[in-house]
């Protein structure tokens, strides 16, 4: 019996040792492939696969500033840090997307930045020939920051696509809403 067991376990290692694991080597990656500390990258791909078919990629967007959902005439660094991450990564997704501050005839507020969830909303996309505007909130609880984003029709109130998550708060996430930031 002893022997049967012995033959079984030597077959079994030999069988395990056939089996190819994936390695455990760290694996080199540039920056634009290290961790998505905000979210953004997620963001930039949820928004995009849960566009509606009839709005094909390239369409012409302005990411505005993220607000605090508590005040929507208030933004943070973390607020404007999201929208300057999120003209990156929805670039990458295929997006056309247009640089307000460039534009003449948008609406941007001293030490705030554009925010498109005021009601100037309308004077901010006014001459931008945008055909969408990505606009956003977020709320900080102790343990995590709540993101919503909505891509939202210029010619209709018209939602194309939304996103709502969370991530981890942390110290660095907190100095940045809190505007203790070096950036």
């Amino acid at each position: 019996m002893n022997k049967k067991l012995l033959t079984t376990a030597v077959v079994a290692l030999m069988a395990a040792s056939c089996i190819s694991l994936p390695s455990s080597a760290p694996k080199n990656v540039t920056t634009a492939e290290k961790e998505d500390r905000f979210g953004t990258r997620f963001m930039a791909s949820e928004i995009n696969q849960n566009l509606r078919p009839q709005h094909p990629e390239g369409l012409p967007i302005i990411v505005s500033t993220f607000v605090d959902l508590n005040d929507l005439a208030k933004t943070s660094v973390f607020g404007r840090m999201i929208a300057e991450k999120l003209i990156d990564d929805l670039s990458r997704q295929g997006f056309h997307v247009i640089e307000v501050r460039r534009a003449q005839d948008l609406l941007i507020k001293k030490d705030v930045g554009e925010l498109i969830l005021t009601r100037e909303a309308a004077e901010m996309v006014d001459g931008a020939n945008a055909r969408a505007v990505l606009a956003g909130t977020y709320v900080a609880t102790q343990k995590s920051v709540i993101i919503n984003a909505r891509l939202i029709d210029v010619r209709s109130p018209q939602v194309l696509s939304t996103v709502s998550f969370e991530v981890a708060m942390t110290e660095e996430i907190e100095n940045l809403i809190k505007g203790t930031s070096p950036f």
